[in-house]
């Protein structure tokens, strides 16, 4: 306590000794969270006079703090690719330009309050304003100071974004100087992560929870990224440059949804809330996408290099041979061999992917000595195209994670990131003064920005058009540009760290191990005419689940999806079954048949071997395997013999001809009364040995006497 007391006591000489400045630490540990609410403009015009920002301060520690401010700072300029990167790492930059002081209201917050701060400021550059000389990208820095109890004033909170610049306030619009940069931009359309827990063939699919309902609605995450881009549709240029991105398992999960779903809870299974907001997003997607580009995502955002190691890659073709279902949810046809895969691929999965017809990568930036950062190439080894996302813009977007922050606010802020990629992009279109080149633009594969950020982005990028920044380049003629070199994926021990856990699958390659031993013993019922695979389909879909990448940042969620798809898996193999008697069974005779009954409820025909255990005093004759109807059941009656009376307990069982357990094993009670024909035959044998032996003794006997 004495110690503690004399840190704070050395903390506060040297406040007083050294004032706060834009260049001053943050106090650690974090007290306080800043979210900003709002920016505007998010870029600055000719006709751009005041900057406004709004938000709010939380008091995220354990000490009041007092005297809240807030003022922004603008740093000098930047105007390399690299000052670009380290900007949008939310390292404060140097101010060249800063307001006054403006007080939070309130001014002091005790633990777990929350602040409103408000500060709008011209940009003509006089006192307490800021000032924007030319063109270009500013570092703008929102710095909040305040002063803890029994500590100095100090920046407590801070947050850096940039400030894209077309023309300098009030000054005369000059013509642009680059030629248009030609862009194209990809939307994504996918659930931050799997759903569904169970989806059998023909019946109600259950959800893990009733999240994505919401989602649906207006105010979520994924009716946002459809109304933004809606709300655009009218401007020809930015809808040109647009490719929408489309996860199959979300469209799945959300025509599941649509015709009524349960949701699993720790109490059981109930009804789920959305089923009519399914259907209404489903046709808002479904009038977006009309005619337009898309892209395919791997189902689920599978991770494709686990994927390729179970039997041999034996569930790759359901990551990938996906666009006949999303051409029959939205009517529309994916890029026919072009995929957007999450993070990097090893060398043996991208041999596999050119072999199922994929032709065109739309990567991350790959390693190249040959040629630029961005564009496309020959992936060494394969035939395969790589179509290179632009590195800076991306960077942003992304939100530059592992960056380090200097505020409670995380630089990958959603909100702040988007800002960054649109600060980004203006780089890209002429404010960088160097020569332009063709970007792609790819977000996030689960994108969760705000709708008023995306559409707010998407109209700051029609004006770059309008501007003769940017130029529409569609993805199909994106894709006809020749391969300009070769460049290698290097797949290293940092993705191979956050890849798919090999006990996922390791438990993956057992279930589809034991699927195709199902699959080999079902046949196609003539009267309900499901397919064999058609009925397995729903559970192949259920691993992809399992390797989804959603999964990489939540420990243990891999192995839990994995166990759902092993559940689901064991609830179809229950669905044949072996009748336990409800009575002791009585044996008339030494040597009678043992009558087994059993149900097959799948829609399949399915060939049957039934086993009996082992029991010592009985004897029972293996028969043929049994071929059961769909839907049926069946019976057999074993050959049994009994080899002594009394109580014999059996276990039958069925499985596959291959060895996979069907159902539960039954338990039989047999009682007999009655010796069988080898008992019979062994007593007999014994009592004529009897017979013999004592012959010989009375003979040796008479023998002797005689003697």
């Amino acid at each position: 306590m004495k110690r503690f007391a004399a840190t704070g006591l050395v903390a506060f000489l040297l406040a007083m000794l050294v004032p706060v400045t834009a260049g001053a630490q943050t106090d650690a540990p974090s007290r306080l969270r800043l979210d900003v609410a709002q920016l505007n403009p998010r870029v600055v015009t000719a006709t751009s006079a005041t900057l406004n920002v709004a938000g709010t301060v939380t008091n995220v520690g354990d000490r009041r703090i007092s005297k809240l401010q807030v003022r922004l700072e603008l740093g000098e300029k930047v105007t390399t690719e690299r000052q670009v990167r380290a900007a949008m790492s939310g390292t404060a930059a140097a101010a060249v330009s800063s307001t006054d002081f403006i007080d939070i209201e309130p001014s002091t917050l005790e633990p777990g309050q929350t602040g409103q701060l408000a500060v709008t400021v011209r940009l003509d550059g006089t006192r307490g304003n800021l000032r924007i000389g030319s063109p270009g990208l500013y570092p703008l820095l929102v710095n909040v100071n305040g002063t803890p109890a029994y500590g100095g004033p100090a920046r407590l909170a801070s947050m850096s974004m940039l400030l894209p610049v077309l023309s300098a306030p009030g000054k005369t619009v000059t013509g642009q100087d680059n030629p248009a940069a030609a862009f194209t931009m990809l939307w994504p359309i996918a659930d931050t992560r799997p759903r569904i827990v169970a989806a059998p063939l023909g019946g109600t699919a259950v959800l893990s929870d009733d999240v994505l309902a919401g989602e649906l609605r207006p105010g979520g995450r994924l009716y946002a990224l459809v109304e933004s881009a809606s709300a655009v549709r009218d401007d020809q240029q930015v809808t040109r440059s647009l490719c929408y991105a489309i996860d199959p398992d979300l469209l799945d999960t959300v025509e599941a949804m649509s015709h009524g779903y349960q949701v699993r809870t720790a109490t059981g299974t109930v009804g789920g809330t959305g089923a009519e907001t399914a259907k209404i997003w489903l046709q808002s997607l479904r009038e977006l996408v009309a005619g337009q580009c898309v892209v395919q995502l791997p189902y689920a955002d599978a991770d494709l290099t686990a994927v390729t190691k179970v039997r041999g890659g034996d569930l790759l073709p359901f990551a990938l041979d996906t666009g006949a279902r999303v051409q029959e949810l939205l009517d529309v046809a994916p890029q026919n061999g072009v995929l957007w895969a999450d993070g990097a691929l090893d060398q043996s999965t991208l041999t596999a992917l050119g072999s199922a017809g994929v032709r065109t990568l739309i990567t991350d930036p790959v390693d190249s000595a040959t040629t630029p950062a961005a564009g496309p190439v020959r992936l060494d080894g394969t035939q395969l195209r790589a179509q290179q996302a632009d590195p800076l813009v991306l960077t942003g977007l992304a939100g530059a994670p592992g960056a380090a922050a200097t505020s409670e606010t995380p630089v990958d802020d959603p909100d702040i990131a988007a800002q960054n990629g649109l600060a980004a992009l203006a780089f890209r279109g002429g404010l960088s003064g160097t020569p332009s080149r063709p970007v792609l633009v790819a977000p996030p594969h689960r994108w969760t920005a705000s709708q008023d950020e995306l559409t707010g982005f998407l109209r700051n990028v029609g004006d770059f058009v309008q501007r003769g920044m940017l130029t529409p380049l569609p993805l199909p003629t994106l894709l006809t540009a020749v391969s300009t070199g070769s460049a290698k994926m290097t797949y290293t021990a940092e993705d191979l760290a956050t890849a798919t856990p090999s006990s996922v699958t390791e438990q993956m390659n057992s279930i589809e191990s034991t699927m195709a031993d199902l699959q080999g013993a079902m046949q196609i019922d003539p009267a309900a005419r499901v397919q064999p695979a058609e009925l397995l389909e729903p559970l192949r879909f259920a691993l992809l689940r399992s390797t989804s990448s959603a999964w990489r940042p939540t420990r243990g969620a891999a192995e839990a999806s994995a166990a759902d798809a092993r559940s689901e898996l064991d609830g179809l193999l229950g669905r044949v079954t072996v009748d336990t008697p409800s009575v002791p069974i009585s044996m008339a005779s030494g040597s009678a048949p043992l009558p087994v009954s059993f149900n097959n409820r799948l829609p399949v025909q399915i060939a049957v071997r039934i086993s009996l255990s082992n029991t010592p005093g009985l004897r029972v004759e293996q028969v043929p395997d049994r071929l059961i109807p769909a839907g049926l059941g069946g019976s057999e009656r074993i050959p049994a013999e009994a080899l002594r009376a009394g109580v014999f307990n059996l276990t039958v069982s069925l499985t596959t001809p291959g060895g996979t357990p069907l159902g539960h094993p039954a338990r039989f009670e047999l009682r007999s009364n009655e010796y069988g024909v080898v008992t019979l035959v062994l007593t007999i044998a014994g009592a004529a040995a009897l017979v013999l032996l004592s012959a010989r003794q009375i003979y040796r006997r008479v023998r002797a006497r005689r003697a």
